[in-house]
Parts: C-alpha cells; sequence; structure tokens
C-alpha cells in the first residue's frame, strides 16, 4: 500500500489554485476533472472547495498525483510533433475517388488491405471534407447486427431504442441526403451484419463503403458466391485490394517530413515495409523528432541515427 504523503508536505492551496485554474482557463470543468483524478464529484469539488470533512491529505495526494502526470504528459506532448497532416499519397487518391464514387453513384465499395497503410486516414479525410457522410467503426464487441446498428446509429445521433425499429431510424435519417456511410473495420461484422449494412443501401439508396483488412475481401470471395452474402457481392461496384503500402506512398509520406538525406530515408523505406506500414514509421518519426530536438528554425532535426534510436526505444529490432 502506498503511504499517503504527509499534511505538512502538501500544499493544498496550490493543489485547489491549480483546479480553479483549469477549469477557468482551459475549460476543463470540475465533472471531468473528478472523472480524470479518479476522485469521486462529491469529494473532489468539497476539496475544492475546502469543505471536505474527510481525509484531506488522501485527496490532495491523489489529486497532486494527477496533476502532475497530466503536467508530464502536457509537457510531452509539446515536443511531439505531430507530424505533416494527411498526406495524400498515391494510394490515398486511389480510395478517396473510390469513395467519392460510393457516394455518388450511390454504390457499395471495398477498400481492403494490410494494416497500417493508411486506409482509417483517408475515411477521415473524406468524411472531414464531404457533407453527409459518417464513418463507424466496428469492434468484436460490435459484430452482431443489432450491434453494429446501434453503432451506425450513435454516430448518425440517432436515437431509437428499439432493435427492431434502428434500421427504420437509421434509414429516416438518410433518407434523400446523398449520404455515404463507411464502416471501417468492417472484418469485425458476422455475415448477418455485412447483409444488414448492404440492405441500408438496398433500402434507402445510400453508399456504403466497406474498410478492413484483407479478409474483408477474401470473405467476400469466398462466401459471395454463396446464398449467404450474394447479395452483397453482386451489389459491390468498385474493389481495391492492397496489402502494402506502394513505394510512392512511402516517399509521399518521408517527403512530407521534409527529410531528403539518402541515408534516413533508405531505413525509414525499411521501417515502412515491416508490420505496421505508415503508421509504425509515423510513430518511428515522431519520436525520432522529439530525440532530436530542433534547429534554429525551429523545425525537428530528424537524422538516421535518432531514426534507429526511436525504432529501438518502440522495442523494434534493428533495421538492416
Amino acid at each position: 500500500m502506498n503511504a499517503i504523503t504527509p499534511s505538512d508536505a502538501l500544499d493544498h492551496i496550490a493543489i485547489r489554485a491549480e483546479c480553479k485554474r483549469l477549469k477557468e482557463q482551459e475549460g476543463l470543468d470540475y465533472t471531468a476533472q473528478a472523472k480524470q483524478s479518479g476522485v469521486p464529484y462529491g469529494t473532489f469539488t468539497n476539496y475544492v472547495n475546502d469543505t471536505y470533512q474527510g481525509n484531506v491529505d488522501k485527496v490532495g495526494a491523489n489529486l497532486k498525483r494527477w496533476l502532475d502526470t497530466r503536467g508530464e504528459r502536457a509537457a510531452t506532448a509539446a515536443v511531439l510533433p505531430l507530424g505533416p497532416g494527411f498526406v495524400e499519397t498515391a494510394t490515398a487518391r486511389n480510395g478517396l475517388a473510390m469513395l467519392a464514387f460510393a457516394q455518388a453513384a450511390p454504390d457499395v465499395v471495398v477498400l481492403a488491405g494490410g494494416a497500417g497503410i493508411g486506409k482509417t486516414e483517408l475515411a477521415k479525410r473524406y468524411r472531414a471534407t464531404h457533407p453527409n457522410v459518417w464513418l463507424a467503426t466496428m469492434q468484436p464487441c460490435t459484430s452482431g447486427i443489432h450491434t453494429a446498428l446501434a453503432e451506425v446509429a450513435e454516430v448518425m445521433s440517432v436515437e431509437e431504442r428499439s432493435a427492431n425499429r434502428l434500421s427504420r431510424a437509421i434509414g429516416r435519417r438518410v433518407k434523400d441526403t446523398g449520404a455515404l456511410l463507411i464502416v471501417d473495420e468492417a472484418q469485425h461484422l458476422q455475415t448477418a451484419a455485412l447483409d444488414q449494412i448492404r440492405s441500408l443501401h438496398d433500402a434507402w439508396g445510400i453508399g456504403i463503403a466497406l474498410i478492413g483488412n484483407e479478409s474483408v475481401y477474401s470473405r467476400l470471395e469466398g462466401e459471395g458466391r454463396k446464398s449467404s452474402l450474394a447479395q452483397l457481392y453482386s451489389r459491390v461496384g468498385m474493389r481495391l485490394t492492397q496489402a502494402k503500402p506502394k513505394p510512392e506512398d512511402i516517399a509521399a509520406l518521408i517527403a512530407a517530413w521534409g527529410i531528403g538525406d539518402p541515408s534516413t530515408v533508405k531505413t525509414l523505406t525499411a521501417i515502412a515495409g515491416k508490420p505496421g506500414a505508415l503508421r509504425g514509421m509515423t510513430k518511428v518519426l515522431r519520436l525520432a523528432a522529439m530525440l532530436g530536438g530542433h534547429d534554429p528554425d525551429g523545425g525537428p532535426v530528424i537524422t538516421e541515427a535518432n531514426v534507429r534510436g526511436a525504432w529501438r526505444q518502440l522495442g523494434n529490432q534493428m533495421v538492416d
């Protein structure tokens, strides 16, 4: 059991002042602070208002630990570059064109590929730049018909408690909107749930984009000729399958980071070819930039040594 810091070592006034500052200057209300710190709301507010009658030292120590950790995270985030943002790689351009086709036609499209090639990022980009686009991300716990529809309803802000009426409620939301529903991580969906998503296209005339790993496509190819997925298979207008990022995708992302040193480019290209692909390379770049500091102009310093060091710190074997 951790010992509680003695009262004379805790500055309760400073702790209360910082909680008030977070609320007044950063807009983090007491409900959010209590939730983040793990201190019950009633206890939290009484402590901050100096009216708490319980173990003040215990509450103060918990809040100080939370505030210290929060400060450390903020300091790390301040020096951890976000990167160049969305980069329109060759794969991204193809994917965006497919999503535009699915929405305009409207039609059903499938984007399937390996982890880290940018499928989710292009879906987010399309949603951010086009109206009436909803992105529902599936999980193992949303594999069934009802749970999948509930996830779709959630992102559409559709409120309907009856499982039997969910599909119709979603339909009323998207009717005559020229909508596109993007279903990410579609490999988690059971066959019946995939067919239910397909039925939204048939019933309400909306575009559907199924995004996931390569098993999504292989299931359509395998089961699509059977009755279980025949309806969906016959409606897929366009398909894009890609196991790994293209060389031009890797080159575009490296260039977007402003890296031109041939040895650094070679090392990063090797990293992008490993499991995790572009996502893994981006994690390495962010950490390498933090390790390298900044040049006189304020830009991040990314060298081959920093890249290799970041790769090792992330728990990987040395790249060739």
